[in-house]
């Protein structure tokens, strides 16, 4: 086994490496490094995916961790630095945001460590080039982040960016991601970056001012509330917005308007960000009536919606009773069938994720869907039914799989009625469902019936 000295020395050499797409800005702290995700099944979540790896930059921010961006929307489980044999330690991960794949990696188990990246977005925007700004939103991503634009389109893999061994920022394609997002991720301990709640029209026609308002000046339309983020039941498309933190939106040029209302809800009057759990104040204009609506600011999450986009935390749930696999429906299920999902999957489904996926529920309820039937002795007439939404058991309307476990777990019930779309219906006493689980585990040998939510 080597010495910790031999690991040292690795460093010093991974230290030298330039930045790709950087050649200008020559820097002596940026280390390869190889990052493991693990692949996630919504349509067989009881699997252990094949895990993949990428490579991935990183900079050393001190306290024995270390900086990178990499995929979104994944679940990454550790990283290594690159080398030739096994003496580099994993890094575990300390923060994850699933929005810009902003990463902080952690190590215990190395003694010496490179000078660390200094990040000071104050120093940085007096000296790092500066130009046209603007929110745009990352692939994949759901969060306005506000950068700076280059005259030039570099890699698509996330980099670094130095002048005068001062970090300005991370390249994206033609993306300049400033410091002050690297500063602010690594000082909150890794907490994403809130999302406005709301997404907004800033320029309306002649006909839409005509209709909503015609002694308003310059509003701003409200066209979606997002649920769970933003103010649901009390900001609704359709209301005008005239005032953000007291600042009248008469006053803001149309030139850039949009990423100016992103700047009044996102940013404090010294355009610092503002963190989670900030009050934003809004003024509105509803039926000719003024009115005065506060919210506070939270990361972007799609588990209020009655179908969301992903699983919670990459983790699908899912019961199987009888050998039926019941899970809630999302979008990330539909889209396992493949670029063609809206052709090969279920029409129903496919229509419920395009009308209702954003639907506002006071008690957050899901879609549950039996997916498909494990083929068993004891379920052979129902072994064709797949895709079907299920509407009740015992005549009680389910509403998520939670809900579902506790209705099949009743001490009172003899038998369970199934009752999926199409008119549907699967039929099983007690007994029946217990000889069916211990047949499942018998015959499939799953490691267990069901993943849920505490």
């Amino acid at each position: 086994m080597k010495s910790f000295k031999s690991t040292f020395v690795l460093f010093l050499i991974f230290a030298t490496l330039l930045p790709l797409g950087a050649e200008d800005f020559e820097d002596k702290r940026i280390i390869e490094s190889k990052i493991t995700f693990q692949k996630t099944s919504h349509q067989n979540p009881w699997l252990v995916g094949e895990p993949f790896s990428r490579k991935l930059n990183l900079i050393y921010v001190g306290k024995g961790l270390f900086f990178g961006v990499t995929l979104p929307k994944q679940n990454p489980v550790f990283a290594e630095f690159e080398s030739f044999d096994y003496s580099v330690p994993k890094l575990g991960i300390k923060s994850y945001d699933e929005e810009t794949g902003f990463l902080l990696l952690e190590t215990k188990e190395i003694p010496k460590l490179p000078k660390p990246v200094v990040l000071d977005s104050k120093s940085s925007n007096k000296i790092c080039p500066t130009g046209k700004s603007r929110y745009v939103f990352l692939p994949f991503s759901k969060t306005p982040i506000k950068v700076l634009l280059l005259e030039k389109k570099t890699s698509e893999e996330s980099d670094f960016f130095f002048k005068n061994q001062l970090l300005c920022g991370v390249t994206v394609s033609e993306f300049l991601i400033p410091t002050e997002y690297v500063e602010t991720f690594y000082k909150t301990g890794g907490k994403p970056f809130p999302h406005p709640g709301l997404v907004f029209d800033v320029n309306l026609t002649p006909s839409e001012r005509e209709y909503y308002s015609k002694t308003i000046v310059s509003p701003l339309l409200v066209t979606e509330v997002i649920p769970g983020v933003g103010p649901a039941y009390n900001l609704f498309p359709g209301d005008l917005v005239t005032e953000i933190n007291s600042i009248p939106l008469s006053k803001v040029d149309d030139w850039d308007r949009t990423d100016r209302v992103y700047d009044l809800i996102l940013r404090k009057s010294n355009g610092v960000l503002r963190e989670l759990g900030e009050t934003i104040q809004l003024k509105l204009h509803r039926n000719f009536q003024n009115q005065s609506v506060s919210y506070d600011l939270r990361a972007y999450d799609s588990n209020d919606f009655l179908i969301p986009e992903e699983a919670k935390k990459r983790k699908p749930l899912y019961l199987i009773v009888g050998g039926f696999f019941f899970t809630e429906l999302t979008n990330a299920y539909l889209k396992e069938f493949g670029s063609e999902y809206r052709v090969k999957s279920e029409k129903k489904l496919v229509y419920l994720s395009d009308y209702y996926q954003k639907k506002v529920h006071p008690v957050r309820e899901k879609i549950v869907i039996l997916s498909r039937v494990f083929p068993l002795e004891g379920n052979l007439g129902y072994q064709e039914f797949q895709d079907l939404v299920l509407e009740k058991v015992n005549g009680t309307r389910v509403t998520s799989l939670s809900q579902l476990k506790s209705l099949l777990q009743s001490e009172d019930t003899t038998y369970y009625a199934f009752e999926l779309s199409g008119g549907k219906i699967a039929f099983f006493t007690r007994r029946e469902i217990l000889d069916l689980q211990q047949e499942l585990q018998l015959t499939y040998k799953l490691g267990r019936s069901y993943n849920l939510e505490d």
